[in-house]
């Protein structure tokens, strides 16, 4: 069984111009970060909201970080605000944590194929319109 640890890293300027209109896309850079993409048909930039993810597989670790306009992080619970809310994580199905930051680290996934979603939430627990499935293979 994997450690169900994830830790708060610090994650530099990785992103380059690209976006995609109405289709979600991988972009891998140049590090081995790839970033899933994704712009709505009807943009209102007010109010924008859509969420990017740059990931990175490294041994039995997956650093995540997640981008989202127009957002504020905030703990778990409290009244439903537009803009404000957390990250549900789940790792092959199973709720693993909640995040309030935008970046962490999913440590000690054992070896083979693993799908992660990852949910915004607003702070009443309700769900954004806004999540992002990754399938990643660690080979360590």
């Amino acid at each position: 069984m994997f450690k169900k640890f994830i830790g708060i890293f610090v994650v530099g300027s990785l992103l380059v111009g690209f976006s995609s209109i109405g289709e979600v896309e991988v972009q891998t850079l140049s590090n081995g970060t790839n970033i899933l993409l994704d712009q709505p048909r009807n943009i209102n930039k007010k109010n924008l909201r859509t969420l990017e993810i740059a990931y990175q597989i490294r041994k039995n670790d997956v650093y995540i970080e997640c981008i989202i306009p127009n957002f504020i992080f905030k703990p778990s619970g409290g009244p439903k605000i537009d803009g404000e809310g957390h990250i549900q994580v789940m790792i092959d199905g199973k709720e693993i944590d909640k995040m309030s930051t935008a970046a962490f680290i999913i440590k000690g996934l054992p070896r083979g194929e693993h799908t992660l979603k990852i949910q915004v939430v607003h702070n009443d627990l309700t769900y954004y319109p806004l999540n992002k499935t990754l399938h990643v293979d660690i080979l360590n």
